[in-house]
């Protein structure tokens, strides 16, 4: 019984670990801003408490409630919490908990009646518990500091105050650093409102740690403090600028009704003047960031830092435009150079963040983008199944003529791209007609458009999407009239894909030492400008080519690398060829010893099972079963194969499909 174990646990341990775990992490959520999900987790708790029935986790449950309910600033809730703290404490002979109860008792009392004696009161019980040494109990002098303030007590407040923040400094207690800076800096401007600037001071330095810690919830409110304070000095701009960007993401809550406050005084503060022109001044700086950003990723590229800087720049200028289409495109930017470097983790947010800028507009054409981008971002993860929808919607969503001038603001044509990748996902996914129907579709657009970067990414990935199936004549069409388009144009990274793609044609062409430099000299040159997409599918073909050149191996050292890096990023798309390519290899370097080799396979097999790329598992069911075969397991290669091939038809499109079918059959 799962209550057995919790109990076992509880007793070993003092208190039940998934309790307190579920509270420390519903403490977590709400620094980082997440009110919502830090209550439901604080609610779970205390049900899986009660359901344990084990008496100190129970009291442990109330006193930590009670302590996170004087965090939040809710009075009401840690006076509840808080008397059942200490009577459970005092029943059950738990002294730590009888205090930091009763501490939080006194807290809320002296702030329900809101008098100086309420506060001499808690100050009194502060006093009674504070030579115990416990850190964390100095929030509680920071918030009664604070209490005091509020009903006039200025010095001893002050007092109070620095000696707080000295001790949590002293202590190296971080996590309490942002709100003990607020409140000396509020109580500084209530004791000397002429002279702001000790209180700016302390609450830029609130602002700051808490934006070091990502503590969004002490963040927003020493925003709000400071924008306050500069509201009352005359300086409505710095006020929005300051409060703005620390809305973002924020929803109202009754958990924390800071949100709503700072949301009512940016409204406010958005209809003075001056930061209607602060606001046009700013849009115009975003567009001229935005413009320069666009230039260079034709000069140097999307991952290069003088790219990212730019779109960086816009998007700090762009906070709190929601619904401006300049937000987006500083999105867009900083996600397309995430994903030419390959920095999963900050793809991951940043799509995340493109999907939430057009959340108003669910139509719109920037709408697709956005999806366009959460797709691509997932197909780099390696999850095809998610990467579809996204893609399917993108593409549902792209509407030629209309969003022809999509190109000059986010990437390549909207159409070109959706059809691209779609066709990328789809065919691991066993979806091969679909695939190549849309390649065609997608060349039949680029024959009428004339953006440069449109025609050069159309014809590589083209080109890419042959070699990935195993059809170099395809292939070597799109090589060749890449050869052309970057001759034309100044494109760095369909340059290097180029030098890549003319070298693989050569090998192919017979002559494999030339094509190798060239496959090098394309992915040495690819590396230099931090571009990593395709970088497994670039490895297996170069690999294939050492293999053919018979430098077996360098060969499997090329796929050791890519799997390396595969690791590293989270570039998971050609995971799972990868670990067939290197098996066949291993196989082809050592025939006698096939046990590495069905490894390989057997690997390829389990990722791309995981990811549901039913083509790859075919192929690597197809390599597998060729090995037992070849080894006297026809049972074996029997059992592997034929799951595999359920759900195919034979098309010339993937003609391992008739290959299995024979083996099978035979």
């Amino acid at each position: 019984m799962i209550f057995d174990r919790h109990h076992s646990l509880a007793v070993r341990f003092s208190y039940d670990p998934g309790v307190v775990a579920r509270y420390y992490l519903g403490f977590t959520k709400w620094l980082l801003g997440d009110a919502a999900a830090a209550s439901k987790l604080v609610s779970d708790a205390h049900s899986l408490a009660e359901r344990i029935g084990h008496s100190p986790t129970i009291v442990a449950a109330f006193g930590i409630t009670a302590f996170l309910d004087c965090v939040r600033r809710d009075p009401t809730r840690a006076l509840a919490n808080a008397e059942r703290a200490v009577a459970l404490a005092g029943e059950f002979n738990l002294p730590t908990w009888r205090m930091i109860g009763a501490l939080s008792l006194s807290w809320a009392r002296a702030a329900l009646v809101a008098t100086p004696a309420g506060w001499d009161d808690h100050r009194s019980t502060l006093a009674e518990f504070d030579a115990q040494g416990v850190g964390l109990l100095e929030i509680h002098k920071s918030y009664l500091a604070q209490g005091y303030a509020s009903v006039g007590e200025l010095e001893p407040a002050l007092a109070l105050a620095n000696q707080a923040l000295a001790n949590i400094e002293a202590r190296d207690l971080r996590v309490l650093l942002p709100e003990a800076h607020r409140v000396c800096g509020e109580i500084l401007l209530k004791r000397d409102s002429a002279d702001s600037a000790p209180a700016e001071d302390a609450l830029q330095s609130a602002l700051a740690t808490a934006r070091e810690q990502g503590a969004r919830s002490f963040e927003l409110r020493a925003a709000l403090s400071l924008a306050k304070l500069y509201q009352s000095t005359g300086r409505p701009a710095d006020a929005h600028a300051v409060l703005a960007p620390e809305l973002e993401g924020l929803s109202p809550t009754p958990e924390m009704p800071e949100i709503a406050e700072a949301q009512a005084l940016l409204a406010a503060l958005g209809e003075a003047d001056e930061v209607k022109a602060e606001a046009a001044q700013r849009r115009r700086m975003t567009q001229l960031q935005l413009a320069y950003g666009n230039a260079l990723i034709a000069a140097r590229g999307f991952g290069a830092p003088q790219t990212t800087e730019a779109f960086a720049r816009a998007r700090q200028s762009a906070f709190g435009e929601q619904d401006a289409p300049e937000r987006l495109a500083a999105d867009f930017g900083l996600w397309a150079g995430s994903y030419a470097r390959g920095e999963l983790l900050a793809m991951r947010a940043q799509a995340a963040a493109c999907l939430a800028d057009v959340e108003p507009r669910p139509d719109s054409p920037e709408t697709g983008v956005a999806h366009r981008v959460q797709g691509i971002t997932h197909w780099f993860a390696g999850e095809f199944v998610e990467a579809r929808d996204h893609l399917e919607r993108a593409l549902a969503l792209f509407q030629p003529g209309r969003d022809d001038e999509m190109a000059f603001r986010f990437g390549p044509d909207p159409g070109v791209a959706a059809m691209a990748y779609l066709a990328f996902t789809l065919w691991p996914l066993g979806e091969v007609d679909r695939a190549v129907s849309l390649v065609e579709r997608m060349r039949a657009r680029i024959g009428g458009l004339t953006n440069a970067n449109t025609l050069a990414l159309g014809t590589v990935r083209a080109a890419l999407f042959s070699m990935m199936r195993g059809d170099p004549s395809r292939a070597r069409t799109n090589v060749a009239e890449l050869g052309r388009i970057v001759r034309e144009h100044d494109l760095p990274m369909h340059r290097a894909f180029g030098v890549f793609l003319e070298g693989w044609a050569t090998a192919e062409a017979g002559a494999p030492a030339e094509g190798l430099e060239g496959m090098r000299r394309g992915v040495e040159s690819l590396r230099e400008q931090n571009v990593l997409v395709f970088d497994g599918l670039l490895k297996i073909m170069m690999s294939e080519g050492e293999a053919r050149a018979g430098d077996l191996e360098r060969a499997v050292a090329t796929l050791d690398e890519a799997l390396t890096t595969a690791e590293r990023a989270g570039h998971r798309t050609f995971e799972a060829e990868l670990h067939r390519v290197r098996g066949e290899i291993l196989l082809k370097r050592d025939p006698s010893t096939p046990a590495p080799a069905e490894d390989g396979f057997l690997t390829a097999l389990a990722v791309a099972k995981q990811q549901g790329a039913r083509s790859f598992d075919l192929r690597a069911a197809l390599s597998l079963a060729k090995l037992y075969q070849s080894t006297g397991r026809p049972v074996d290669a029997h059992a592997v194969l034929a799951p595999a091939l359920e759900g195919f038809l034979p098309t010339p499109e993937m003609p391992e499909i008739a290959e299995a079918q024979a083996l099978l059959a035979g």
